[in-house]
């Protein structure tokens, strides 16, 4: 079970690090011709101290996407 969850977490930590990654290239890819950042704040909830941007909503669904996955595979034994 620990074992389980230590490789989720690392794998959705490994995903979120390259998704961060390719945001990085997206957004300076965006910004250089002229056009809005990805990383511009489009989700504000001030009392929770959250204020997301397309960028992070990126990121972290496919964290989110990948540790929930590897879970499942791992648990079935593929």
């Amino acid at each position: 079970m620990f074992m389980r969850l230590g490789i989720s977490a690392a794998a959705g930590i490994g995903a979120a690090v390259v998704a961060a990654l390719i945001v990085t290239v997206i957004d300076l890819y965006v910004t250089g011709h002229g056009y809005g950042s990805i990383t511009r704040e489009v989700i504000t909830l001030a009392q929770a101290g959250v204020h997301l941007s397309i960028g992070d909503l990126g990121m972290l669904i496919t964290a989110i996407a990948v540790a929930v996955s590897t879970w499942y595979l791992v648990g079935n034994g593929a």
